[in-house]
């Protein structure tokens, strides 16, 4: 968690960079005579028995007399001054930069920080003064200072040598990772506007999107695996956990991307916060702040982003505003509003898919219809430094979104949606200047409230066949979450030094699910329950705490090893019932006769983890990581139930037994992070990663009997989630690698997948006894039973490339995806194929064009073509019916004020 006013130096180099801190005396009043006067003077060395020092006079301030066991070889300045750091607890500051060819003398024996720290600096010509007992702070007299070097008036801001490169800007922090970690930057978001938020994840490694444009929620599939919390997808640390049973996805999570400032997408690590109930990865998205609205120095300001364009695309704007209302405390607010169309597809490959029974789609036959959507969102954020160590951080995140889907292919069926979200978050850091405390506390709430309106179905000849619904489903989730970092610097061993942090918290998050709907009898069929079954209400607790240790020495070598402890506990009052047609009746659904279950489930599990690198060059480390998890069953996956809404003879029945999945990850990578490779300046970064994760009890929807079922093939069957007897294996190769050299850069990604998801299951999954009818119907509990599985595309390759002329301020690029899918994995029972979502999902190629002109400081133009040679395809991950939107240019206006 990145605390903006953090002052105390985190002692540790990193792959290609080193941290210093950053001084900038803001205030600072003084007439320019006596201020030139005192500089000169204080930047004179001193000499002490004829031998010169490197100390400048630092008035009352002075450092402790303790003596230190230094050895320090000879290195870089920047590096060489961390390693002091490390050894005396004595933060470095730096008013200015070092000069990047200046290295240290050695510096070995037992002597006070004074005596290292001239000795350190004696060949290089710099300066060091002391600021307080704990910080000196480093001078290039070569170099005009920001200030009076002996007074902090401004909170210190750390920063760091790391570069951000390549097609998006990527920060260095990928490749420096010892694990699977993607960044998607507001750069890349920013330069080819998209229509929905899924479309941002288009260029990451490793991850899809199930859901389509007709539904703005985010299904977000990290290494084949989504929904029920495999994923913990985040806004700002709270966890967004709705669910909401249609044809295709259930979980779904809205944004407006105009709000982001950047996402992470966490694939390796979970033992952390954030990782309780979650198997595959956390993606946390976090929303704009002052620091993102306003630049360095700036009092107030803002930023103004306006689009339209062609193929529907109306319109979409933003405008943010910052203010620092004093030195400890600011205040932000952003609000956006999107207004676009039913799109057209792209008629150029118009083939799309086949559905489970075997028929054709093209872009004619599966319409993309219901495609528009109102979008208006906002957030405020307030920021305070409570004392120099302690930073308080509050935000609202909000947005209502009007939108129609419809879930067949001929959408001759829509329903119509308002989604309203409120996220509110209070988050604190606690940074003293010891290394045992560096602590963060989050706590959260947040609701997703959607109202869906299913209109009246009706008959050839006019009479009603089905009557309209009214459902209201809400989540509300709230959270809290502890953690702390302690830092210990061990004795030299061999030619390095050594050192042990600690990661160690607690977390712990509510769901109440609550659904109601409202049937108006107009004499046709429908009843309240049928909706409010398959989304249930109900509560859950997850708990999760978490330990790691991490053993470094001479930033060459890493290792770690944690513990994880997960606890849930889930309670809720379902039901089952039978509707036989035909006359044979047994407990017919919501006539009162049916069977009362009481869902109590609890389960708890310690995971361990374990991981290394090493770096044998500067600029190659290789990493290999290890780990378990539990994923906890939510309230939908226990506790759905009742009949299917319309005319499938389909009845739901909750699953009381079902069983928290159990999953092994494995992964083995290696990061490439090189400068200066073809010409000065320039960068080459990549990473390369393989996996292999092994699910037990997965869980899915499965087609059981009846328990009163009169033949093996009788019409009507009833389906529930089903824990897999079988193991599920993913396993995939991710690869991102791109060279910038300033005036051109190229890159891309690769991403394929092994899934395997045919499997068994136990279809009894309620406690009483079923026919023998049931009993012998053998096409129940197979593979072909299964229903709902998605999965990422097989193979995945995109490229961008591009230009920045005209001293930068020209950007032309290019950008392509090519996409082989996977086999969906669909369902047939007997001779009634129930499913339309199975079957090929044909594979396609799509070129995007972006481009940008900073017409000033201030004013910044961008076109882009979406879909440039108007290619007709699906996107996502199984998911959907409908084709992606075809050729679109859209213009784009960007001011700051």
């Amino acid at each position: 968690m990145t605390n903006r006013f953090k002052r105390t130096l985190n002692s540790r180099t990193s792959l290609g960079g080193a941290y210093i801190i950053a001084l900038t005396a803001f205030g600072a009043t003084m007439m320019a005579s006596d201020a030139n006067a005192q500089t000169q003077g204080a930047l004179a060395p001193q000499t002490s028995g004829g031998t010169q020092t490197a100390q400048v006079d630092s008035g009352t301030a002075a450092l402790s007399n303790n003596i230190y066991t230094f050895d320090i070889d000879a290195q870089s300045i920047g590096t060489a001054l961390i390693v002091f750091s490390r050894i005396s607890g004595i933060d470095v500051a730096l008013d200015g930069s070092l000069p990047d060819d200046v290295q240290s003398v050695v510096v070995q024996g037992q002597m006070t920080a004074a005596e290292a720290l001239d000795r350190l600096l004696s060949q290089s010509g710099l300066v060091w003064t002391v600021m307080n007992p704990t910080t000196i702070t480093v001078i290039d007299p070569a170099q005009p200072l920001s200030g009076d070097v002996a007074t902090l008036t401004a909170p210190v801001r750390v920063t760091t040598t790391n570069r951000a490169l390549g097609p998006n800007g990527t920060p260095d922090t990928v490749f420096e990772t010892p694990g699977s970690i993607a960044v998607i930057t507001q750069e890349s978001m920013r330069k080819s506007p998209v229509r929905e938020a899924r479309e941002i994840f288009n260029q990451v490694a490793g991850v899809d999107i199930s859901n389509d444009a007709r539904d703005p929620g985010l299904t977000v599939n990290v290494r084949g695996q989504q929904e029920m919390g495999r994923v913990n997808v985040n806004i700002d640390g709270a966890r967004q956990n709705y669910n909401q049973l249609t044809h295709g996805t259930a979980s779904r999570v809205y944004v407006d991307p105009a709000l982001l400032a950047e996402v992470e997408v966490e694939k390796s690590n979970l033992a952390q916060n954030g990782g309780a109930g979650a198997s595959a990865g956390i993606v946390t998205m976090r929303t704009l702040n002052t620091e993102d609205i306003l630049d360095d120095g700036e009092k107030w300001g803002g930023k103004v982003n306006v689009s339209h364009g062609t193929n529907e695309y109306e319109f979409a704007g933003d405008v943010a505003a910052g203010v620092r209302v004093a030195p400890r405390f600011d205040i932000s607010a952003a609000v956006s509003r999107k207004v676009i169309g039913d799109y057209s597809p792209g008629k150029h490959n118009p083939a799309l898919f086949t559905d489970g029974n075997g028929n054709f789609h093209d872009v004619y036959s599966s319409r993309p219809e219901y495609t528009f959507l109102r979008q208006t969102s906002g957030l405020v954020k307030a920021n305070v430094l409570l004392t120099d160590d302690q930073e308080l951080n509050l935000g609202y995140v909000g947005s209502k979104s009007n939108y129609t889907k419809t879930n067949d292919v001929t959408n001759t069926k829509p329903d119509l949606n308002e989604t309203k979200t409120h996220t509110l978050t209070a988050k604190h850091n606690w940074n003293p200047s010891s290394e045992m405390v560096d602590l963060d506390t989050n706590v959260y709430w947040t609701r997703t409230e959607s109202n869906q309106f299913r209109p009246t179905r009706f008959n050839s000849n006019g009479t009603v066949n089905q009557n309209p619904y009214d459902t209201d489903y809400t989540l509300d989730t709230t959270g809290l979450d502890l953690a702390n970092t302690s830092r210990f610097n061990l004795l030299s061993i061999g030619d390095g030094l050594s050192n042990v942090s600690l990661d160690y918290g607690t977390e712990f998050f509510h769901d109440r699910a609550k659904t109601t709907s409202e049937v108006e009898d107009l004499g046709g069929s429908g009843s309240a329950y049928q909706a409010e079954g398959t989304t249930p209400s109900g509560e859950r607790d997850v708990y999760g705490g978490h330990v790691t240790a991490t053993y470094g020495w001479n930033d060459m070598f890493q290792i770690n090893g944690g513990l994880r402890y997960d606890r849930y506990e889930l309670t809720g009052d379902s039901y089952w019932c039978e509707a036989l047609p035909g006359g044979f009746t047994s407990q017919q659904c919501g006539s009162g006769n049916d069977v009362p279950i009481d869902v109590d489930l609890a389960e708890d599990r310690i995971s361990p983890s374990i991981g290394a690198s090493v770096t044998p060059y500067p600029g190659l480390q290789f990493f290999a990581n290890y780990r378990e998890n539990m994923r906890a069953p939510t309230i939908m996956e226990t506790m759905f139930k009742g009949m299917h809404i319309g005319e499938q003879p389909v009845t739901y029945f909750s699953n009381a037994n079902l069983k928290a999945e159990e999953v092994e990850t494995k992964e083995v990578g290696v990061n490439f992070m090189f400068d200066n490779v073809i010409k000065q300046g320039d960068g080459f970064r990549a990473k390369l990663s393989y996996y292999r994760s092994t699910i037990e009890n997965y869980t899915t929807v499965g087609f059981v009997p009846l328990p009163s079922l009169p033949t093996a093939n009788w019409p009507s069957v009833g389906a529930g989630m089903v824990n897999l007897t079988d193991p599920v294996y993913m396993t995939g190769t991710e690869f991102e690698a791109f060279y910038d050299a300033g005036e051109y850069y190229f890159g891309g990604t690769l991403t394929t997948s092994d899934i395997d998801l045919i499997g068994n299951y136990n279809p009894f999954i309620l406690d009483t006894t079923y026919s023998a009818a049931a009993q012998s119907a053998g096409t129940y509990g197979t593979a072909g039973g299964l229903f709902g599985i998605y999965a990422p595309p097989k193979h995945k390759y995109t490229l961008d490339g591009g230009f920045r002329l005209f001293d930068q301020d020209l950007v032309l690029g290019m950008r392509a995806t090519f996409v082989y899918p996977e086999e969906n994995y669909g369902s047939q029972v007997g001779s009634v194929s129930l499913s339309t979502v199975g079957g090929e999902y044909y594979k396609y190629r799509v070129f995007d064009f972006y481009s940008s002109y900073e017409i000033n400081d201030a004013v910044k133009l961008r076109f882009a073509v979406n879909n440039l040679f108007d290619e007709g395809y699906v996107q996502g991950s199984g998911g959907t019916y409908a084709p992606a939107p075809g050729r679109t240019a859209i213009i784009s206006l960007s001011g700051n004020f």
